[in-house]
């Protein structure tokens, strides 16, 4: 009889309870039908503010889908209100660990997952990039090359997101823009190491040629660095590489940024025994890899192909796998706390009655022990408007006015005029609703 009202009552709070992955789907399927605008009123519907524990979550969600509608200077003081919260919320706030003791993680403030806090500022240099602010895009770089310094200190060993390669190689593309090869060569070769020494092993994600070739041409430009270049040169025999911006050609460097990122999925245990109901809820992500689809950038007789430089649904779905040790402990202890409640309110009856067969005190004990596996709830909490995987294709043009053309596996995603300075490095940030 008490298992069949226990399933009865548990479909009452879990019934009425929307979580996180629930309210952002028609954000998504908005998103997904290549509509940004759409999107960002649905998101407005959904969440008109939050102010509370889930405010950096709201900050980097509206910011970003203002950026990907086309809005960079709506977008940029509430991305750079999630920095700061971000560095805020670094630590461990007790009252809030006691409550979710009681009840689940979804009462702690959302702190952010390394790599969202990483890709707030790489959000903050696409903005400052689209409005023509180099200099200020310089600034989010060197920003987070300390925040990605911070978390190699960290995790020394390579078995966790612990750098960027992709952040990196974007920093050097950035850094050559300005015209500062010094930094850029620093950045690309940075990028190369981590696609060595973590990105192979962590997500399968090897060294894209074009970052060898990259290095091989900022190298040969720079005085002094021949030894570098021809060590280089003869690691990579079969490296191909040309000169880029000169005085009379200009360079696009075109990043696609493709689908969603997974949402994050409950994974949930019950048991019952002695008239206890015991639940742990843990968060998954289902992922599942797929072959790169090609991105080729065309522009009259010219076309070069792209390369995958990251994959950020394999990041955040080692992510939660990094943390699901602690997770289960934390869902763990939970259910020991609210067993040890459960247990404490059938004893605080059975004193007031003076009973201990009480039936009332039985049912305070069922009662105590059923509320607290209807609070059970994985967190699901994550950016959920962030790209699954990102694509980057640089080609060098003739100065003028110039059409160009973007696909990605063979869908057309971005067309129209540019304008192509001599000597320059432009960006062209763009995005892919899905391919499959």
């Amino acid at each position: 009889m008490m298992k069949a009202l226990a399933a009865l009552l548990l479909l009452l709070p879990l019934g009425c309870a929307v979580d996180y992955t629930e309210s952002m789907r028609p954000v998504r399927s908005r998103l997904a039908s290549d509509m940004p605008g759409e999107a960002l009123r649905s998101f407005d519907e959904q969440f008109p503010d939050s102010t509370g524990g889930d405010r950096l979550l709201f900050l980097m969600e509206k910011g970003n889908l203002l950026r990907l509608a086309g809005r960079p200077s709506e977008a940029i003081p509430l991305l750079l209100e999630a920095d700061r919260l971000s560095d805020m919320l670094v630590g461990t706030d007790l009252a809030e660990e006691a409550g979710a003791l009681l009840t689940s993680d979804l009462t702690r403030a959302y702190r952010g997952a390394d790599y969202e806090r990483v890709f707030i500022n790489y959000c903050l240099a696409s903005c400052y990039t689209m409005l023509g602010q180099p200099s200020e895009a310089l600034v989010e770089c060197r920003r987070v090359g300390y925040k990605l310094g911070v978390l190699r200190e960290r995790y020394e060993e390579a078995s966790r997101y612990r750098d960027d390669a992709f952040v990196r190689y974007l920093m050097g593309a950035l850094y050559e823009s300005t015209g500062d090869l010094d930094d850029a060569l620093v950045a690309y070769r940075n990028s190369l190491e981590i696609y060595e020494s973590d990105y192979e092993g962590l997500y399968g994600l090897g060294v894209p040629d074009r970052v060898k070739a990259d290095i091989l041409r900022v190298s040969a430009a720079l005085p002094g660095f021949s030894d570098l270049h021809d060590g280089f040169a003869q690691s990579w025999p079969g490296i191909a590489w040309h000169v880029g911006a000169d005085s009379l050609n200009g360079e696009y460097v075109v990043i696609v940024e493709e689908s969603m990122i997974p949402c994050r999925q409950p994974s949930t245990v019950q048991s019952w025994g002695e008239d206890r109901l015991v639940r742990i809820a843990v968060p998954s992500i289902h992922y599942y890899r797929y072959d790169s689809p090609r991105l080729v950038v065309r522009s009259g007789g010219l076309s070069e192909e792209g390369f995958l430089a990251e994959d950020l649904s394999a990041i955040a779905s080692r992510n939660l796998e990094d943390l699901a040790a602690r997770d289960l402990a934390r869902a763990v202890a939970r259910a020991i706390v609210k067993t040890a409640v459960a247990e404490g309110a059938e004893e605080a009856v059975e004193e007031l009655t003076g009973d201990e067969d009480s039936l009332l005190a039985e049912g305070a004990g069922f009662i105590a022990s059923l509320l607290g596996a209807a609070t059970e709830q994985a967190d699901l909490r994550a950016w959920l408007t962030l790209p699954a995987r990102i694509h980057v294709a640089r080609i060098t043009l003739p100065e003028g006015r110039r059409d160009l053309s973007v696909e990605l596996g063979g869908v057309a995603v971005w067309s129209g005029t540019v304008d192509v300075a001599a000597g320059g490095v432009d960006f062209l940030f763009t995005r892919s609703a899905g391919w499959k």
